[in-house]
């Protein structure tokens, strides 16, 4: 369940460190990967308008590859003093919406899309705002079970001057490690097995994280043995911050027992370093080890992501890895 929208509000609107020049961190759309990879591209947009005018920034925000990339682009609304109405200046998905003027439209949050960005920008030049809306990355048009989804989004605004108009330019990006966003058709072992990717992993991870957090001890049974949790070679593991193994998806028993993720010391797999002191002071960490292969049954090389967990009573790590080939 999404967190109540004021507090993230709040997190959002709280006051913003100064701006860092495109110059010391450019990035492109394609290369967006986190909310700060947003704040980047956005101030990156906003010094364009200001250096190459406003005809090449229209121009080059629609056509540039640089601006835009799948669910990443550039937009510019104008703000109206009456809250209520918003004009888009530039929208790169849907061009046809641009000139337009909109009324209030309000999302299943109960949030406004132009009175939000009034408020926020009448507060701060520069912020977060949140709401929900259906991710265009999955098509409604395909027999897809995970298209026309309600999916929470944050989009980081800057306020500036659009020839002369009061505007906003912004975007946004789409999070699957939100709670709202880690539903079971989109994050699942299955997907993750098809997909073997860090970034896949890293959003199943999370949300594994997630059901720990809010259901605490008793979401061990669940990534255990929910078919969700397990496919294949993946499988959700959790460990104290000890190094002990408290659960793991992995059905593979050796001699009639099952070993522990990373062995009966940690440090000995490691080479002295102690790997679950690592990833308690950092908070999540990628690891690369020898595991069995739960199918095989062959020791393998595996990098797994494991991330730092306060279940109530006390922390713990969990996590999850992907076998390489030899």
């Amino acid at each position: 369940m999404l967190a109540p929208l004021a507090a993230l509000l709040a997190a959002g609107m709280a006051p913003a460190a100064e701006p860092i020049p495109c110059a010391e961190k450019s990035i492109s759309a394609s290369a967006i990967r986190s909310t700060a990879d947003v704040e980047a591209f956005v101030q990156c947009a906003y010094e364009y308008v200001q250096e190459m005018g406003f005809e090449e920034a229209y121009r080059a925000f629609h056509q540039d590859a640089r601006w835009k990339s799948g669910q990443f682009y550039v937009f510019v609304d104008e703000r109206h003093t009456d809250r209520v109405e918003w004009t888009s200046i530039v929208f790169p998905p849907n061009r046809s919406r641009e000139g337009t003027t909109w009324e209030a439209i309000v999302d299943a949050f109960g949030t406004d899309f132009n009175a939000e960005f009034y408020r926020a920008t009448q507060i701060i030049d520069r912020g977060w705002i949140y709401y929900g809306t259906v991710n265009p990355s999955n098509n409604p048009f395909e027999r897809n079970p995970t298209a026309n989804l309600l999916e929470p989004k944050g989009s980081y605004i800057i306020r500036l001057d659009w020839d002369g108009m009061d505007a906003v330019i912004g975007s946004g990006i789409y999070r699957r490690d939100f709670p709202g966003s880690c539903h079971a058709a989109q994050v699942n072992a299955a997907l993750v097995e098809a997909e073997q990717s860090m970034e896949r992993l890293q959003e199943f991870v999370r949300c594994a994280a997630l059901e720990i957090e809010s259901k605490g001890y008793f979401a061990a049974l669940l990534l255990r043995s929910d078919p969700r949790w397990r496919a294949g070679s993946i499988y959700v593991f959790g460990m104290d911050t000890m190094g002990n193994q408290l659960f793991s998806g992995r059905p593979l028993e050796i001699n009639g027992q099952r070993s522990a993720e990373w062995g009966r010391d940690p440090r000995v797999m490691f080479e002295g370093r102690d790997m679950v002191d690592v990833a308690e002071t950092f908070g999540e960490s990628t690891i690369y080890y020898q595991a069995n292969h739960p199918e095989t049954g062959r020791l393998q090389r595996k990098a797994a992501f494991v991330k730092r967990v306060s279940a109530p009573g006390a922390p713990l790590l969990v996590g999850a890895g992907i076998y390489l080939p030899d």
